[in-house]
């Protein structure tokens, strides 16, 4: 076997001198470059094909006399003809057009080309082959990212909605997105994954466990998700998609009773989130069991994460101001609605209802039952004041009868 290689190459050797010593003649080289390199269904391009005479010896008459190409590719004739001649080491370029159908498959295709040229009398024909990649536009999308919002210092699974838009299956996907200052971080896992594969037409869901730091600033951040695959020629196709963020937009209130005193409710209103309200105003909004009387919403300003307010209201049954007799309508405790509207860190105004236990027997009812309350406080006062002076008097004429006795 060694033998028989050293024998080949000896005589490869022989001849490649022989060449340069004695003359190759004519020796024409082709090469090919399409435009665009990838070509989408349904649209054109050219081929531009490159002609270079690398013999020792001009070449002649040179033609192209024909085209063919494979299914789902049409070529134009317009290029078929004579190219001229090529002296020594010149080259020549001529370029073809082709369509491709809008049915065509992701692949690659080829436009073979007969190419004959001549050295003096005798002639030559040579066929080329170019070839064609025809490639579906970018097919992996993002469809969405879910939420859309998130809060600082807290944990929230992120779903990244992918879907593969295209015909063809796609392959060795690889998914990443980050931050820019690692504001949002995946829990447990990377920020990058990898998919073996995904069928023209299906989607994909990509759930993600992150958090967000509790010293992020409020604000839109964005996401930049990267996307690398191999289409169905084997091609490795990239795409970038830039997503907005929102981080830290609303907060969280909590409601409690304060005080009931004199026909004044006073309601405690917390900020227990991790962001800021600005121009934060409670009110009680219409509602079957209570009215208010007097004013019906309080301004509290800005509350900070931990800071809280006081609002006050006078907040009546609405069975006592239908029935003055009634002094207190129950002792089992009722729901009432409170509405607290605010701006959130990016200046939009939010609106949240809590709903608290209010006891209507702690607070005095408003209207002709307060009233009637105050005079039967009265006449018992008065009753007691007589039965005071009844005793005084009775005491008075006792010790003077008493006295006269033991005179």
């Amino acid at each position: 076997m060694k033998k028989i290689l050293l024998i080949l190459s000896f005589i490869f050797a022989a001849t490649f001198f022989a060449n340069s010593v004695f003359g190759a003649g004519v020796m024409i080289q082709t090469s090919f470059s399409t435009n665009p390199t990838t070509v989408a269904p349904g649209s054109d391009g050219y081929v531009q094909l490159t002609l270079k005479n690398v013999g020792t010896v001009a070449a002649s008459n040179i033609k192209v006399n024909g085209i063919s190409s494979d299914p789902y590719i049409t070529t134009s004739t317009s290029g078929i003809g004579n190219l001229g001649a090529l002296d020594i080491g010149a080259s020549a370029t001529s370029l073809f057009k082709f369509s491709v159908s809008s049915t065509a498959p992701s692949g690659l295709y080829t436009i073979r080309f007969s190419i004959n040229y001549c050295e003096d009398s005798s002639c030559t024909e040579i066929n080329p082959t170019a070839i064609v990649t025809v490639q579906a536009p970018s097919t992996l999308q993002i469809t969405s990212v879910e939420p859309s919002t998130l809060a600082a210092g807290e944990t929230t699974t992120l779903n990244f909605n992918l879907a593969n838009a295209g015909a063809d299956e796609i392959n060795n996907i690889i998914f990443s997105w980050q931050t820019p200052n690692n504001e949002i971080l995946p829990l447990g896992i990377s920020n990058r994954q990898f998919i073996p594969s995904l069928n023209g037409g299906a989607s994909l869901t990509i759930p993600v466990n992150v958090s967000v730091g509790s010293s992020v600033s409020p604000g839109v951040y964005p996401l930049t998700i990267k996307m690398e695959y191999s289409d169905k020629s084997g091609t490795k196709q990239n795409t970038t998609f830039s997503i907005g963020i929102k981080i830290g937009g609303t907060t969280e209130f909590d409601v409690g009773v304060q005080q009931v005193s004199a026909g004044t409710t006073s309601l405690s209103i917390a900020n227990i989130g991790v962001n800021p309200a600005t121009s934060v105003s409670v009110s009680i909004p219409e509602q079957q069991n209570f009215a208010v009387s007097g004013a019906s919403s309080v301004f509290l300003g800005t509350l900070n994460p931990g800071d809280f307010g006081i609002a006050n209201f006078q907040i009546s049954s609405r069975s006592a101001i239908t029935n003055p007799n009634v002094r207190n309508i129950t002792n089992a405790a009722r729901s009432i609605a409170v509405e607290i509207s605010y701006s959130d860190t990016s200046g939009a105004r939010q609106s949240v209802q809590k709903e608290i236990s209010l006891n209507p027997s702690t607070a005095t009812t408003s209207g002709n039952a307060q009233r009637n309350t105050g005079l039967l406080s009265g006449n018992t006062l008065y009753i007691i004041i007589a039965l005071i002076a009844v005793v005084i008097a009775f005491l008075v004429w006792f010790f003077k009868l008493r006295k006269r006795k033991k005179k």
